[in-house]
């Protein structure tokens, strides 16, 4: 049975590419032959597209840089430029070419007196701090202060982002007051916009700045903060984490009462609403292992070493649980008195934390180690770690208290500054305000009595126009409603009736061979399908939105002299079925109009994933047309018709049309 599920995804997995590739074939045998430059870049942008980055990301680099190059050469920098920074991803973070990935970002860097868009421009900087990241954090930090300035005000995720990147190398730096006010600021952003896994991310920052430093009732706060969020918005894998990190804090602190308390209550979060996750699981285990160890307890020491030894294959290949489920092996030998064991095992353990950052970690194995000589007899070999470790701790408790010395002193400046600052100018604004207060008492009293009746009847006014407009959109949704169960009623008689009754006929001719008869009825059967496919997409039902949308582009293609581009994403699963049928006859009611109206010879679709909207855009090179004297013209339904599914949908629809120049529809459709 295994073994037929795997060559069953094999099979899919190998069907999928194939179809890929056979989308991206005829375009890479024709682009060495066209002339033209701008046809090369259309042909590029579809490989691009349909391309599969992840698992042919070498293929899709080159191509990329071959677009690079050219968008560069013709002197379309916004291409160039808006190429260059999703290619950035792929480089630095499959490829790990953190070299070639800045190469890439300050390429396109050359041109940006060039560049309008403030969305790539701020990219740019955005990248460059990321490609800075790991090498200069210093260089990085300033990258991520240029994005925070260059993004425009539609921009305010990716300033989000910028505020948290450089909160991480501030705090790298050891600037962590402006480590704090960066994460603040981008859980502010992140708030504002109703994205809660950042928000958390944000917060959970400021925790680890202060936990970082030993600064533990700081870090509480923070933490407890955390927690009650996470737990508001139901993000269990959060309050597990912030619970965890919490009562690590209590351990380093020797209070393993508290400890405990907190570890036994992340552990029923992590059962009851985290379904056991796995890191988590191992992390707390070995906590609670080496908690009762240290307590004496060893039978339910073993209780939760056991339960980690039975989940063991399921990680075996992660280097950081092992590394966890290694040092909670090493307390249950201590506790065994099997010292000689012990020994050996966490001196295996130690070379590997000697070459990362986190000393906290070395220092508590050295200590570790020192004891267990201790305790086996070795007193020379004990003597000399905790040399080491002592040295260790000296270094690091230095440290510490040089941040802890190093923030407080920030903070006091900081409000001292404010303090003087807010005492000068309260002095002004008292004088200044008790000379407006009889100037405003004096108005008010005039202007009051105004207002208020000029507020009762603005109120009625905008209650009634409001109601109405309500009633009006009430009765547009319905209708559009009625009109698509209209349709699929009627379709499905034409399909199962009339259908039925004509295939039958044409059964009872093909008996009497009469050939041209016979093909009336084919005529007639096909004419009675494509209707009964018109007035309702059945193919929605089968394959989905994102075919649907897909077979509606192809069929306009094939059909018509228009040549049509597309780049659809899957938006399977986005939207309620009962919306889906709106969508699609947004996009084919727009099409229509494309044909009908336009006179163009090519056109565009995308269907993109954006946050938390779908964004198809339309886009026509034909004759265009006024927008506010087509939509106000009594004639015009269609345009009528496509804003009231827009809003059935809560959506957004701009249309961005000139004459001469073509038609840009773009419809912003919200799915949560």
């Amino acid at each position: 049975m295994k073994t037929t599920t795997s060559l069953s995804i094999l099979l899919c997995y190998f069907g999928l590419f194939t179809y890929a590739q056979e989308k991206i074939d005829p375009f890479i045998r024709v682009l060495d032959t066209a002339n033209n430059k701008t046809i090369q870049l259309q042909y590029l942008d579809s490989i691009i597209h349909h391309i599969d980055k992840e698992k042919q990301t070498d293929a899709y680099v080159n191509f990329a840089k071959r677009y690079i190059d050219i968008a560069e050469e013709t002197e379309q920098f916004d291409k160039m430029v808006g190429q260059s920074v999703k290619l950035f991803y792929y480089i630095n973070n499959i490829q790990n070419n953190n070299e070639d990935a800045l190469a890439v970002v300050l390429r396109a860097e050359k041109h940006k007196d060039k560049i309008k868009d403030s969305f790539l421009l701020g990219s740019i900087y955005l990248k460059k701090g990321g490609a800075y990241y790991d090498v200069d954090f210093k260089k990085a930090s300033e990258n991520y202060t240029k994005a925070i300035h260059t993004f425009g005000k539609s921009d305010s995720i990716y300033v989000a982002d910028a505020y948290l990147f450089r909160g991480h190398t501030e705090s790298y730096q050891g600037n962590f007051l402006h480590a704090i006010n960066d994460y603040r600021k981008a859980s502010e952003y992140y708030e504002a916009l109703g994205d809660i896994e950042y928000v958390i991310q944000a917060k959970s920052g400021v925790a680890s700045v202060y936990g970082m430093n030993k600064l533990y009732e700081k870090a509480e706060e923070a933490e407890d903060e955390v927690i009650a969020y996470a737990k508001a918005n139901e993000k269990w894998y959060a309050a597990v984490s912030c619970l965890y990190n919490k009562s690590i804090h209590y351990q380093e602190m020797g209070n393993l009462e508290r400890e405990e308390e907190l570890l036994l209550e992340v552990k029923k979060i992590n059962k009851e609403k985290n379904g056991n996750d796995i890191y988590s699981d191992v992390f707390i285990e070995a906590s609670l292992t080496k908690l009762y160890v240290k307590k004496g307890e060893i039978d339910k020491a073993q209780d939760h070493f056991q339960k980690i030894e039975a989940r063991k294959n399921d990680f075996e290949n992660n280097k950081q649980l092992m590394n966890h489920y290694h040092k909670a092996k090493v307390a249950i030998l201590e506790g065994e008195e099997k010292y000689d064991q012990a020994i050996a095992l966490l001196k295996q353990l130690i070379p590997e934390y000697e070459k990362g950052n986190n000393k906290d970690h070395l220092v508590n194995l050295k200590q570790q180690l020192a004891r267990l000589y201790e305790k086996n007899g070795d007193l020379e070999d004990s003597y000399q770690t905790y040399k080491e470790y002592n040295a260790l701790e000296d270094s690091l408790f230095s440290t510490q208290r040089t941040n802890a010395l190093s923030y407080y002193q920030t903070l006091y400046e900081t409000e001292k500054k404010e303090k003087d600052l807010l005492a000068k100018n309260a002095s002004i604004e008292t004088l200044k305000s008790e000379n407006e207060a009889k100037k405003r008492l004096l108005g008010f009293s005039v202007a009051g009595l105004s207002l208020f009746f000029l507020s009762v009847f603005l109120f009625k006014n905008k209650q009634h126009h409001k109601k109405a407009k309500i009633q009006q959109e009430l009765f547009s949704q319905r209708l559009l409603s009625s009109q698509e169960q209209e349709r699929e009623r009627i379709s499905k008689d034409l399909h199962d009736s009339v259908g039925q009754s004509l295939l039958l006929i044409k059964n009872k001719v093909v008996l009497n061979a009469d050939e041209n008869t016979k093909t009336m009825f084919n005529n007639a059967i096909e004419e009675v399908r494509s209707i009964s496919r018109a007035l309702h997409p059945f193919q929605l039902e089968k394959f989905g939105i994102t075919r649907a949308i897909e077979n509606t582009i192809n069929e306009v293609d094939q059909h018509t002299d228009i040549f049509i581009t597309s780049s659809i994403e899957d938006i399977s699963r986005t939207l309620p079925k009962a919306n889906e049928v709106h969508l699609y006859r947004i996009v084919q009611e727009t099409l229509n109009n494309v044909i009908k109206h336009s006179e163009t010879e090519a056109a565009k679709v995308i269907v993109q994933k954006k946050e938390k909207n779908i964004v198809v855009t339309i886009k026509d090179h034909g004759k265009g047309f006024d927008f506010s004297e087509k939509y106000n013209d009594f004639e015009s339904l269609g345009l009528k018709t496509l804003q009231e599914r827009t809003k059935f949908l809560r959506g957004t629809m701009k249309v961005d049309s000139e004459k001469g120049k073509g038609t840009t529809f773009t419809y912003i459709i919200p799915f949560l």
